[in-house]
């Protein structure tokens, strides 16, 4: 039960990270399109993190309030980067690019979980954020790809 426990929790702050990241990419963005789909996206992770938190409380066990180590890490990057380059475009949508790319390989490592394999209701949830998150991160590199045929050209 332990590893089942710690997998969730770990969603869990992954979805806060994932929040805290489209947050600061929706206060950093000029294009008030992206910003609105940015602060889309930060609801959706919140309340990911919600319906993960609401599965821990079934465990008698106590949601995390905070993200995880490595985020606070590129948090940190990220604000770095951004005082050197300003807040460029680009940079924002790969920063929400490699977010995505760590939260949907995170959901794969849970789902490959053999506790999370027998329960089908914690599997169906996890299935859905995770197809949820795999769109979104399409959506990101096909803005990142307009983004640099309009540079290019």
């Amino acid at each position: 039960m332990e590893n089942l426990i710690d997998q969730l929790e770990l969603l869990v702050k992954i979805n806060i990270d994932r929040t805290k990241g489209y947050s600061v990419a929706a206060r950093d963005v000029e294009d008030p399109q992206l910003k609105a789909l940015f602060e889309k996206l930060e609801k959706e992770s919140e309340g990911f993190a919600d319906d993960l938190g609401q599965v821990l409380k079934k465990y008698k066990q106590t949601p995390p309030e905070t993200g995880t180590t490595a985020a606070r890490f590129h948090q940190f990057w990220i604000d770095i980067k951004d005082k050197l380059l300003g807040k460029d475009r680009d940079a924002i949508l790969s920063s929400c690019e490699t977010g995505d790319e760590t939260a949907l390989a995170t959901y794969t490592e849970a789902l490959a979980h053999e506790k999370i394999q027998t329960l089908p209701d914690i599997q169906i949830l996890l299935e859905g954020q995770q197809t949820i998150i795999a769109q979104d991160l399409m959506l990101i590199q096909s803005l990142r790809n307009e983004e640099k045929n309009i540079s290019q050209a």
